[in-house]
C-alpha cells in the first residue's frame, strides 16, 4: 500500500464514522418526542419476555404493547 492509498482509506473511514454520528444525531433528535404511553409520560414498569411483545405499564394504569 502506498501513502496515497492510506490516506484515502483512513480519510474515507473518518468521512464515514463523521456521517453514521451525525444521522444517529438526527435520528435521536427526530424520535425526540416520541411516547409509548397516550398520555404522553413514560412507563413505570415493563415486562419483557424472550417470545412474544413488551408490555409497558403507563402510570395511569393501562398496559401498552410494543
Amino acid at each position: 500500500m502506498t501513502k496515497r492509498t492510506r490516506r484515502r482509506v483512513y480519510l474515507g473511514l473518518a468521512v464515514a464514522a463523521v456521517v453514521l454520528f451525525a444521522f444517529g444525531i438526527l435520528a435521536g433528535y427526530v424520535s425526540r418526542n416520541d411516547t409509548i404511553c397516550p398520555n404522553g409520560k413514560p412507563p413505570i414498569a415493563q415486562n419483557s419476555e424472550p417470545i412474544g411483545p413488551t408490555l409497558y405499564m403507563c402510570s395511569n394504569g393501562k398496559v401498552v404493547t410494543k
